[in-house]
């Protein structure tokens, strides 16, 4: 993973804003913004601006504060967020999630009406503007800025909303602190991350603080692609033939270093019942198994196959398939964020789309083969 830089770098480096100078109060006059209203922030806006427009003045504190859940800090604004611009005599929504819950519930049919209603979904509630995407580079071929279309599933994402919703252009930046991606999302500056592993939330107990916030705090999308993780031992052990994770007990299992591990925690595959040995890189894992100093490798098998052909390694190590795992990548949206399920909803509308429709394994395939890989 990168270095960590503060949150409020990142977001300040992100923040749209038509100029440094504060101008000076102007005087109070028929509000170009009506209070009660969702507004939708513009290039060169600033919440200076907005409440000039909306109260005639620059005290934006009112609207900073009714949009806590979308800005961390009032620097934080980005082009095409709604903000709601509360009413400053108390009456009518005085927060962001109050607005967005009102108007669904404005749609919603009355109890008594006899006749068949449209479906109310999130989406309903999201205004036309462009969706806010989060991802990061070093994870080829899935997401880099360096690759064609910046990757597999950057691509996929894009053309998932395009088919579903032409109407809200998707906007992706690249930010390639991964470490940071979820705080961004959780802060409301985007809407939807991606490529993310999806953690089987059945089994929370036995995962980490952190990756089980991803069960409670996040909504994941469909699949967007399966990454096969297999574990690999020298030719002629007898690990081959293990059927079940059991018999990895009181083995050393290499993993390097930067690679996630729940799916290893969820097989209960942790010390003490397996001995974890974490090297730098994925070379350094086969160097030390053919040395006798682990036993077994587990890797995504686009990356241990490649590997094990540059080394040479061909018919000396060998992969105990019956061991297998199969790992998700998803965009993901937080909890809390009404505009975030919306667009997982689009999003995963247009997955559907593009796999019925053949896009899905024409783009699939292009990716994986400029890295030497294949549909499995």
């Amino acid at each position: 993973m990168k270095s960590f830089t503060p949150l409020k770098a990142v977001l300040g480096a992100l923040a749209l804003t038509a100029s440094t100078i504060v101008p000076a109060p102007v005087a109070s006059q028929t509000p170009e913004i009506a209070c009660g209203t969702l507004y939708k922030a513009k290039s060169g806006d600033t919440l200076h601006k907005i409440a000039v427009l909306a109260y005639g003045t620059g005290e934006y504190g009112p609207v900073f504060q009714a949009n806590r859940d979308l800005l961390p800090n009032p620097s934080s604004l980005q082009v095409g967020q709604q903000l709601l611009i509360p009413c400053r005599d108390g009456s009518g929504p005085q927060t962001r999630a109050d607005a967005l819950a009102s108007a669904a519930d404005a749609a919603a049919p009355a109890a008594d009406n006899t006749a068949p209603a449209p479906e109310i979904t999130l989406a309903a509630v999201v205004a036309d503007a462009d969706v806010n995407m989060l991802t990061g580079s070093d994870f080829a071929p899935f997401s880099d800025q360096r690759l064609p279309e910046g990757g597999m599933v950057t691509e996929l994402v894009k053309l998932a909303l395009d088919r579903a919703a032409p109407e809200h252009p998707a906007k992706v930046t690249f930010v390639n602190d991964w470490s940071r991606h979820l705080d961004l999302l959780g802060s409301g500056a985007f809407e939807i991350g991606f490529p993310w592993y999806k953690p089987d939330c059945t089994q929370a107990e036995r995962l980490s603080e952190s990756i089980r916030a991803r069960c409670t705090g996040f909504v994941f999308s469909d699949p967007i692609y399966a990454v096969s993780m297999g574990y690999y031992v020298r030719s002629g052990d007898a690990l081959t033939a293990a059927e079940t994770h059991d018999a990895l007990e009181g083995k050393r299992l290499c993993r390097p270093a930067g690679y996630f591990t729940f799916d290893l925690d969820q097989a209960d595959l942790r010390e003490p019942r397996v001995t974890r040995v974490v090297p730098p890189t994925a070379a350094d894992c086969f160097t030390l198994l053919m040395q006798g100093e682990v036993d077994v490798i587990s890797l995504s098998a686009s990356l241990a196959e490649p590997q094990i052909s540059r080394l040479g390694l061909v018919g000396h190590v060998v992969e105990a398939r019956q061991l297998a795992t199969s790992q998700t990548l998803h965009a993901v949206a937080s909890e809390s964020s009404p505009e975030g399920r919306a667009y997982i909803e689009m999003l995963n509308a247009g997955i559907a789309d593009l796999l019925s429709s053949g896009r899905w394994f024409e783009v699939a395939s292009r990716h994986l083969g400029a890295f030497g890989m294949t549909l499995r």
